[in-house]
């Protein structure tokens, strides 16, 4: 009974140092491209159990939403190491339970339908593949931390890239476990490919799809993001980064990984000047994402859980902070100007103006919340953004440390002590860990501003803080910047078809007060006939209030009251404070990173100048 027991014991050693050692081994078939269909094989280690469960990912990282990634999935076949079909039962949207026996090897194959290029999860047709683990690959919980291989089998002339190290053939990677695998998309095909150096680190570039890009300026402009990324840190967490861009149709975002990421833009969307940007600042915000959510990230989210949400209070830092450091770096690196950062920053305060959801939902509510928000019509007037509302707070905060410390130090360094001393590795980052960290960078206690503006919905002081540095919010006119005023309703439409459809209702606008509800089709302003085109013009024409407003609703006609109010009609600036100080001017160069203007001089004035 006793060498029973040891023998028993040792065969259960040997299989977990086994497991332990074995690698988990994919490959990829494209086997119809134009059909968007490949094969998957994976071979698992032996197991030690009776059954053995392989799920794919409910979720991809990056994206707070559930996903039905096992729609996909057809023709699901189990063998053992000795081709033996084993059986198996579905028993969620995701998961296929295997029965086993302890010691098998195990095999699965099945065929995955790739047509999903905006949600970035997978993409197949006749040019390329792009292969996100999550959206592709089955993994196996106890075989999670495994090495892993993957090999794909492409048509011919295809180029395999991967923020991965490379295997020992052409369309083979390496990666030392799942989560390394699932965060290191693979893109094969055919592509416009550049290469750059950053101190002794690869930097790579691969642009799919035809558009109006330049991609040598774009290399170029990507390795001075790099650049300052790096100076904002202070070190890579990667040996070797990838670009991957998608110049197409019809879909448009992006998505970080720990290696790499992916940008997709309409084809025709890289020019003009304002396009590029737009595209910069997107390589810019996932590049951030290296460190912000990569390196580091809130503790709830260490490690990801595949199988259900990894909810946090902290997404406005992960997300919001990151769009907040986007802008910055894209300035400091000398590809927007000083004028164009404040420019999109105004953009941001005005749309934050009109946000009533600023005062029902707090910035840690809604991270909480991100894994259920729907947006809709609603969106606005009940709930705030964790990338809109994270990057206005990441500027005041900013501001607020630059002004405490003196100018010494700012928010990039809090976020440099948490890269520090709450990496992933270290189990991440807690509230109280940010507090901390605000604590250690400006020596105050940061509890009752958490409070008031994090926790709670305060309105954020912008008025005083944006006076520290100089500066002032304002709507202004035109070139002349004459101070025009328009009516302002507060709907939003949809402006197709015959007749404009309301699609959103500001809280409290006139619009609101007066029941327009979204869903409306205005149909005429004081007898007069609203067409998409002319609804301004026709609102303003009748210039008599209160409005005797015709609208469709559930197709039955109806008259409202409506009472437009007068706006500012113009622009959101930031513009210099009367009498700007030293003081001002040197807080603002430290927060910025970039030096005051000096003020323009007219070739006149030059002229004078030089006679005296």
């Amino acid at each position: 009974m006793k060498k029973k027991l040891l023998a028993t014991l040792f065969m259960a050693g040997a299989l977990t140092s086994h497991a332990a050692l074995a690698e988990v081994q994919y490959q990829i078939k494209i086997t119809n491209a134009a059909q968007h269909l490949a094969e998957v094989k994976v071979d698992f280690p032996a197991v030690t159990g009776k059954t053995l469960d392989v799920q794919m990912p409910i979720w991809r990282t990056g994206r707070y939403e559930v996903l039905n990634l096992g729609k996909n999935v057809r023709q699901f076949v189990a063998t053992n190491g000795k081709g033996k079909q084993l059986s198996f039962a579905k028993t969620d949207k995701g998961t296929w339970q295997i029965k086993t026996q302890p010691g098998d090897t195990v095999k699965i194959s099945y065929e995955i339908y790739a047509n999903a290029l905006g949600e970035r999860t997978q993409h197949i047709d006749d040019t390329h593949a792009y292969l996100d683990a999550s959206g592709v690959l089955m993994y196996a919980a106890p075989f999670r931390s495994q090495a892993i291989s993957v090999k794909l089998d492409t048509p011919a002339n295809w180029i395999s890239r991967s923020g991965m190290d490379k295997g020992n053939c052409d369309h083979c990677f390496v990666a030392k476990n799942y989560d390394v695998l699932i965060d290191s998309p693979i893109e094969t095909g055919e592509h416009e490919f550049h290469r750059f150096d950053v101190d002794g680190h690869e930097i790579e570039l691969a642009i799919w799809g035809r558009g109006n890009y330049d991609g040598k300026k774009m290399a170029a402009d990507l390795k001075k993001v790099v650049e300052e990324g790096r100076k904002l840190f202070g070190a890579f967490p990667f040996k070797r980064y990838l670009f991957i861009v998608h110049a197409t149709d019809g879909v448009g975002g992006a998505t970080e990984h720990i290696n790499s990421t992916v940008i997709q833009k309409p084809r025709w969307g890289f020019a003009p000047r304002k396009e590029y940007l737009n595209f910069i600042r997107t390589a810019a915000h996932e590049f951030v994402h290296t460190w912000n959510v990569k390196a580091y990230r809130p503790k709830e989210m260490v490690p990801y859980e595949y199988q259900k949400e990894n909810y946090t209070r902290l997404l406005w830092m992960a997300e919001g902070n990151t769009s907040y450091f986007e802008e910055l770096l894209t300035m400091r690196a000398g590809l927007q100007t000083r004028d164009e950062m404040l420019e999109e920053f105004a953009k941001a305060l005005f749309a934050y103006e009109h946000q009533p959801g600023r005062f029902y939902q707090s910035a840690s509510e809604s991270s909480f919340d991100a894994w259920i928000d729907a947006g809709g019509e609603r969106a606005r007037n009940a709930s705030v953004n964790i990338y809109s509302k994270g990057q206005l707070l990441a500027t005041a905060m900013d501001i607020l440390i630059r002004e405490q410390t003196k100018g010494a130090k700012g928010f990039e360094h809090v976020h440099q002590y948490l890269y520090q001393h709450h990496t992933v590795e270290k189990g991440g980052y807690s509230e109280a860990d940010v507090r901390a960290a605000l604590k250690y960078v400006t020596g105050k206690d940061w509890s009752d501003w958490w409070a008031k503006y994090v926790d709670g919905t305060a309105e954020i002081p912008f008025t005083d803080i944006l006076n520290q540095v100089g500066l002032k919010y304002t709507i202004e006119g035109g070139k002349d910047d004459e101070q025009k005023e328009e009516w302002f309703t507060g709907w939003r439409t949809r402006d197709t078809g015959d007749h404009p459809v309301v699609i959103e209702v500001e809280r409290d606008s006139p619009a609101w007060k007066s029941g327009v509800v979204a869903g409306d089709t205005l149909i005429a302003a004081n007898g007069l006939r609203l067409t998409p085109k002319d609804i301004n013009d026709k609102l303003w024409l009748s210039q008599q209030t209160p409005i005797k407003l015709t609208l469709f609703r559930r197709d039955e006609l109806r008259e409202l009251s409506l009472t437009p109010t007068r706006q500012v009609k113009g622009k959101a600036k930031l513009k210099t404070v009367e009498n700007v100080s030293d003081t001002q001017k040197d807080l603002n160069s430290r927060w910025l990173g970039v030096a005051w203007p000096t003020p323009k001089v007219s070739p006149s004035s030059n002229t004078e100048k030089a006679k005296d």
